[in-house]
C-alpha cells in the first residue's frame, strides 16, 4: 500500500485499532520515510503524505498504553475534527444526491422533495454518513424488494428503538464539565446501541459487526467495555 501511494497520499482508516506490534512497524516507516518488503533487504524510500483517521480519542489511548505516544506525535501534525452529521445538516442534501447518483439505475428514479430533505435534516443520524447511505439504499430498493428479501429470511435492516430521552435542562449539573457530560451521554448511547445490535444479531459478533459496518475486533472491545457478551 505504501508503494502504491508513492508520490501521493496514503489513507490509514481507524488508526486507533492498529495493534501495538504493528504500530511499531508503522512508526519505523513514518520516522525513516522508508519501507522494506518482507524477505527483501533493500530499503525503499517513500515520498508520500500520510492521512490517518480514527473515532477514538488517541490522547486517552496513549495514557492507557494502547497507542504509542511517539507514533501519535509523529502523525498528529495537523488535526481536523469532523463533526457528526447531525451537526452539519447543510451537508445532507449534497450527500443524499451523491449517494443516489452512486446507486445508478436504482437511485436514478428517486427525487427527494423539499419536505423529504427537511425531514432528513431533522434526523439525529447516530450512524452518521453510513446510516444515511444505507437509508437511501433501502429507499432505492423500494417496498416490493424489501418484502421479497423478508420473505426469504433476509432482514432489510435492524430495527433500533429510540434511546432514552435526554435529561431536562434543569437536570444538568453545571458543576460537571461539558466534556464529562458529553462522555456520559456518549456512553449511554453506545451501551443502548450495542444492546439492540446484539439482540438483533442473536449474540453473533461477526453478524453484528457486519450490521454495524465496523471491525469485529473493535466491536469485541466495545462489548467488553460495557460488560456485554457475544458469541
Amino acid at each position: 500500500a505504501f508503494e502504491r501511494a508513492q508520490g501521493g497520499t496514503i489513507f490509514l482508516d481507524e488508526i486507533g485499532e492498529l495493534p501495538l506490534e504493528l504500530q511499531t512497524r508503522l512508526l519505523r516507516a513514518v520516522e525513516n520515510r522508508q519501507i522494506r518488503r518482507v524477505g527483501d533487504g533493500r530499503e525503499i524510500p517513500l515520498d508520500i503524505r500520510i492521512l490517518a483517521a480514527t473515532n477514538r480519542r488517541l490522547e486517552e489511548e496513549v495514557n492507557r498504553g494502547t497507542f504509542r505516544a511517539d507514533l501519535y506525535y509523529r502523525l498528529s501534525v495537523v488535526q481536523v475534527a469532523l463533526p457528526p452529521l447531525r451537526e452539519r445538516p447543510e451537508d445532507i442534501e449534497l450527500l443524499a444526491r451523491h449517494f443516489l447518483a452512486e446507486l445508478g439505475g436504482a437511485g436514478s428514479g428517486i427525487r427527494l422533495s423539499d419536505a423529504q430533505l427537511a425531514d432528513l435534516k431533522r434526523q439525529a443520524w447516530p450512524g452518521n454518513v453510513r446510516e444515511l447511505r444505507n437509508y437511501l439504499r433501502r429507499l432505492a430498493l423500494g417496498e416490493p424488494a424489501l418484502q421479497a428479501l423478508a420473505a426469504i429470511g433476509t432482514p432489510a435492516s435492524p430495527t433500533l428503538t429510540a434511546p432514552a430521552a435526554a435529561a431536562p435542562a434543569d437536570a444538568i449539573d453545571l458543576a460537571i464539565p461539558f466534556r464529562e457530560h458529553k462522555a456520559r451521554a456518549t456512553e449511554q448511547f453506545e451501551r443502548h446501541y450495542l444492546e439492540v445490535l446484539m439482540r438483533e444479531s442473536g449474540g453473533n459478533i461477526s453478524k453484528a459487526a457486519r450490521i454495524a459496518q465496523t471491525d469485529r475486533t473493535y466491536l469485541s472491545r466495545m462489548l467488553d467495555k460495557y460488560g456485554l457478551k457475544g458469541e
